[in-house]
């Protein structure tokens, strides 16, 4: 990634993470991750939802970052 890119925390709300970029639900749910409608993600991090689903932090924030980056060229 680029300077000046921002990243996604593994720390950031899952809930705030889809309101600020819609396509991260498309990433979670192919990972297996229903957190597109579920209650929690007002409360659990992308590290903590890895965690519950069996899912490797590294690749999910990764696969992430790809997403959001593409959706911010597309804004600009």
């Amino acid at each position: 990634m680029g300077a000046g890119v921002d990243m996604v925390s593994a720390d950031e709300m899952v809930s705030l993470l889809l309101t600020r970029h819609p396509r991260a639900a498309r990433v979670l749910l192919n990972h297996g991750m229903r957190c597109v409608g579920c209650a929690i993600t007002r409360f659990d991090t992308p590290a903590e939802a890895c965690a519950i689903h069996g899912i490797p932090a590294e690749r999910l924030l990764s696969d992430l970052d790809v997403a959001t980056n593409a959706e911010r060229n597309d804004n600009t």
